[in-house]
């Protein structure tokens, strides 16, 4: 069912700052984990174990318009430690590790590159100053990944890419973003801020054509030598400098077509903020899942309840257990439906998961709980 209109205006003033972090995007550790923050062939005899086939909270929103105020204030004092960059070897790609402890689709690139699910592109465009290089793609029915550097000449440093795009060239409609992450090189641990790695994602209709040819459409954002590290960079217009549009097209492998999405009902109930709620629905596809939660009683469907149980789930994830060891997949949107809430993460259905749970954490102190939820046994 359709949101209301409450929960439509809320959904729009959260795309609209998750647009203003993702134009706002830099080369730096605080850049990158601000825009993380806000924002991844089956056998058959596995696939028979499947039947084949918006309210962002208020909290969310606040919080996310807060950070943004503050990143030219912290953005040169934060420390950052890598996390493990994991044991698949990205060949090629190897430098986009740079957002790995960031990107809430690294497990997700993992399961792809592990099994040849990707497309090297290696196609660039450039004019003046700037150029840009679209690296790979991965896709499925539901969403493409794509991989891109973006290059200035000497004198420049690059800010980030103010928009990352790409249009269906049959149709000549852009397609929707679903945001991204991004920052600047390193070598010998040192920044390189004329060279910046970018991830991107665009959300696909399963229910219209799957796209063929495509238009990938960026624009760079720069500033002049030295003015990256200073804290009001990215909040005096006249410092940036923007490319023109720099566009590169390709044709998107067929073989991403051929994955098509499964579908699992666990009809799990468990119990938020004192509300009875059933997992109805899990949809599961090479590079997403979706979880659909919905109050099991009608007579518990109200706009308060809705949102309370939203709110009430921090630290969510679903744990997946494959022969490569377990994997953590973090979530990575939330919205609301008339009856209840959806959230969507990363996947690894690739690796073929031995089982998956949901594990969603709410309360605090004495009453801090766990709440495990299994969708696949």
């Amino acid at each position: 069912m359709n949101s209301s209109r409450e929960e439509q205006a809320l959904l729009s003033d959260a795309v609209r700052i998750h647009e203003a972090a993702e134009a706002d995007a830099g080369g730096n550790a605080v850049r990158m984990a601000v825009q993380a923050g806000m924002e991844s062939g089956r056998r058959r005899s596995w696939q028979g174990r499947f039947t084949k086939g918006s309210f962002i909270g208020l909290a969310a929103a606040a919080v996310a318009a807060m950070i943004l105020f503050f990143i030219p204030v912290i953005h040169d004092s934060a420390s950052h430690t890598a996390a493990p960059p994991g044991v698949v070897n990205w060949g090629e790609l190897e430098n986009f590790k740079r957002l790995y402890s960031f990107d809430m689709e690294a497990a997700t690139l993992d399961s792809a590159i592990r099994h040849d699910y990707i497309q090297m592109i290696n196609q660039s465009a450039a004019s003046g100053d700037y150029k840009i290089t679209l690296n790979a793609v991965t896709a499925d029915e539901n969403r493409i990944i794509f991989l891109y550097t973006a290059e200035v000449a000497e004198g420049q440093e690059v800010y980030g890419t103010s928009s990352a795009r790409m249009k269906d060239i049959s149709t000549g409609q852009y397609l929707e973003n679903g945001g991204g992450i991004g920052g600047n090189a390193t070598a010998s641990g040192l920044l390189n801020n004329r060279i910046y790695y970018g991830r991107s994602i665009i959300n696909l209709d399963r229910n219209k054509p799957f796209p063929e040819q495509l238009e990938a459409d960026f624009q760079i954002a720069s500033v002049d030598t030295g003015k990256l590290g200073q804290p009001k960079t990215g909040t005096i217009v006249a410092d940036m400098h923007y490319s023109p549009r720099l566009k590169v097209s390709f044709k998107l492998d067929p073989k991403f077509k051929e994955q098509q999405t499964v579908i699992v009902q666990p009809d799990e109930d468990f119990v938020l903020d004192g509300i009875e709620v059933t997992l109805e629905k899990v949809e599961i596809s090479p590079l997403l899942i979706r979880t659909m939660i919905k109050i099991k009683n009608e007579s518990d469907i109200t706009w308060q309840n809705r949102q309370n149980i939203f709110e009430v789930v921090y630290g969510n994830e679903i744990q997946s257990i494959t022969k490569y060891g377990t994997v953590h997949l973090g979530m990575t949107l939330g919205s609301g439906t008339y009856e209840g809430f959806e959230r969507r993460y990363g996947s690894n259905l690739l690796d073929q998961p031995k089982s998956l749970n949901m594990i969603m954490k709410t309360g605090t102190g004495k009453n801090a709980k766990e709440i495990n939820v299994p969708i696949l046994p």
